[in-house]
């Protein structure tokens, strides 16, 4: 099977969706009979494009946020019809069995079928959590392009559901297939711990988070929780500093919290499977997932979880986790009580946990696409 793949994802920071589409594409390489092209506005080859390097890619991102919304939904618009017509024309000169897009809106083209991913509705149900030209950018092409995309692929039954209803499309065209935690997260030995903690300077013990700090990930939350708890343990807050007003972090500054809270920021995958490893709790209140990697990849480190009951929290995470209403300080602050003082429970996460993880691969992931993009592409050819 021949694949012509959207790769813009894949060249920013290594989160969520990068991290999907690199460890999906890099088991599907490993397949017979699997012909890959990887596509950006700026390069075609069958080689993954590397990712960009942390720094310099968080400078460029802070400095055109730091343009007026109207300018930067043209650029973004300017840069995404240049785009599609350099997809055409490469799907003119060569033929190839699908399209996989992996970005925010599927592509005007009809020289071969299209295989649209969808990861979560956040833009239209928590549209106030995010840039305002991201939510104009995909308001306006989606009304445009969703047409052109032969079935839409998500990572959650949740999602998957959410898309039936808002998009209002049969159920046939919609498939979920989920994601796995990337096999490098592992439990790490106590000496790699050590290393790793005094890299960063952690504390002995630590409540952790993983994710961009933004407003979807409740961080206001978890900073109320923490404040009003009887444990005096510390928290550390690891991913970029994402996007949205960030009033927690002057609340931090004045209260007896300010000793308790680390923000490392981004950090290599080597450094933060010890940093699961080596933490109390994975604590993920989040608002909204469409899948939650950071859950599974903690409980591969055997790190326990407390992450929010809803939207597709709940289905990633099963019985290996304690739940809690992202809307209630009280249970998460019981939650982070519950973790610090009952050794039992904390045992039986744990063990849960890495029973949780062990159900999801790679393997079976993209075995499950490609037999999906096979599919459509006979469905478009009018084979059975």
């Amino acid at each position: 099977m021949k694949i012509i793949v959207d790769a813009m994802p894949m060249i920013g920071l290594l989160t969520g969706i990068a991290r999907y589409l690199r460890n999906l594409y890099r088991t599907m390489e490993l397949m017979e009979q699997v012909d890959l092209i990887y596509l950006t506005w700026q390069s075609t080859g069958k080689s993954m494009p590397s990712l960009a390097e942390s720094d310099k890619w968080q400078k460029r991102v802070n400095a055109v946020w730091n343009l007026p919304s109207s300018i930067v939904f043209g650029l973004r618009a300017a840069q995404w019809l240049r785009y599609e017509q350099k997809l055409r024309r490469f799907c003119r000169k060569n033929q190839f069995d699908i399209y996989h897009e992996t970005a925010f809106v599927p592509a005007k083209l009809t020289e071969i079928p299209t295989v649209y991913s969808i990861y979560d509705l956040s833009l239209r149900r928590f549209r106030e959590t995010h840039p305002r030209e991201r939510v104009w950018f995909f308001e306006y092409f989606i009304k445009r392009r969703l047409q052109y995309a032969g079935h839409i692929l998500t990572i959650s039954e949740f999602i998957r559901q959410e898309i039936i209803e808002e998009f209002k499309v049969p159920a046939s065209m919609v498939t979920s297939i989920p994601l796995s935690p990337d096999p490098l997260f592992c439990p790490c030995s106590t000496d790699v711990v050590e290393i790793v903690k005094t890299k960063y300077n952690l504390p002995e013990s630590y409540l952790l988070f993983v994710g961009s700090l933004e407003p979807r990930k409740n961080i206001a939350l978890l900073i109320d929780a923490l404040q009003a708890t009887k444990t005096d343990i510390p928290l550390v807050l690891a991913g970029w500093h994402g996007w949205g007003y960030k009033g927690w972090l002057e609340k931090i500054k004045t209260t007896d919290l300010k000793s308790r809270i680390y923000v490392i920021g981004h950090v290599p995958d080597d450094d933060l499977k010890a940093i699961y490893s080596g933490a109390a709790a994975l604590v993920y209140p989040s608002l909204y997932e469409g899948f939650g990697l950071p859950i599974l990849e903690a409980m591969a480190c055997g790190c326990p979880v407390i992450c929010s009951n809803t939207a597709s929290m709940p289905e990633v995470a099963g019985d290996a986790a304690i739940l809690i209403d992202p809307g209630r300080v009280v249970e998460l602050a019981a939650a982070i009580e519950t973790i610090v003082y009952d050794s039992e429970t904390k045992k039986y996460l744990v063990e849960q946990g890495f029973k949780q993880a062990g159900r999801f691969t790679w393997s079976h992931t993209a075995r499950k696409t490609l037999e999906l993009f096979g599919r459509v592409a006979g469905q478009k050819s009018g084979k059975s």
